[in-house]
């Protein structure tokens, strides 16, 4: 049985429809790879530390949680759930982690995750902020209502490549759930961060991954 809460900590990643061919001509794309606690990804030239002992999914286990996240966020609004689904076919998971084992006895397991979202069906997202409008309007349409969503996004420089930021926050089980989406635009991807945490310290721990992130562009 997975836990509602390391689900609820995810909420959603596909975050708008772009359309629904497949990606074509891709061959050198690149998943990216970890070694210990570095991340690196040769397509978009970045490099990246990850907070250490923190607990990485597999492409199987990513995929589950996505499954679950989407029947969280998607309910019995079938719309929703085929705007989500039709997402997918243009979104590549990057990495997802968790700081304890899924299941660990711990009242909350913050996440990290990274998600690059093919943009050739959206000639007009050409910034962090214009990927953020789009989310913000999926997310408002969530079955799991927010008590707070960013309707203006500000500019985040990330050692020289500007990202923008929307922060959420929603109360589930009793847990008040802070997340932030940072998003860049890059080869024709729109590049996402999402950070869950319920406290400063694991705030602080995943904004220093954040700002550990270097590009060679």
């Amino acid at each position: 049985m997975k836990n509602k809460l390391y689900i609820s900590s995810l909420i959603i990643s596909c975050l708008i429809i772009l359309g629904c061919d497949r990606q074509e001509n891709m061959t050198d794309f690149d998943y990216g790879s970890i070694e210990k606690n570095i991340y690196t990804n040769t397509f978009f030239n970045m490099r990246m530390t990850l907070p250490e002992d923190w607990v990485v999914q597999s492409e199987q286990e990513t995929e589950e949680i996505m499954e679950e996240g989407l029947k969280l966020v998607a309910g019995n609004d079938k719309n929703l759930e085929t705007v989500i689904k039709a997402s997918e076919v243009n979104t590549a998971n990057l990495f997802m982690l968790y700081q304890y084992e899924l299941g660990a006895a711990v009242d909350y397991n913050p996440s990290l995750m990274m998600v690059a979202e093919n943009l050739r069906n959206a000639p007009g997202v050409k910034t962090g902020a214009d990927y953020l409008y789009h989310a913000r309007k999926l997310l408002a349409r969530a079955q799991m209502q927010y008590d707070h969503i960013d309707e203006e996004f500000e500019e985040v420089d990330i050692n020289g490549v500007p990202f923008h930021l929307m922060n959420t926050n929603i109360n589930y089980l009793g847990f008040d759930i802070k997340q932030k989406y940072y998003s860049t635009v890059l080869y024709g991807f729109s590049l996402n961060m999402i950070i869950s945490y319920v406290d400063e310290e694991q705030k602080a721990e995943l904004e220093e991954s954040i700002h550990s992130l270097t590009f060679e562009l």
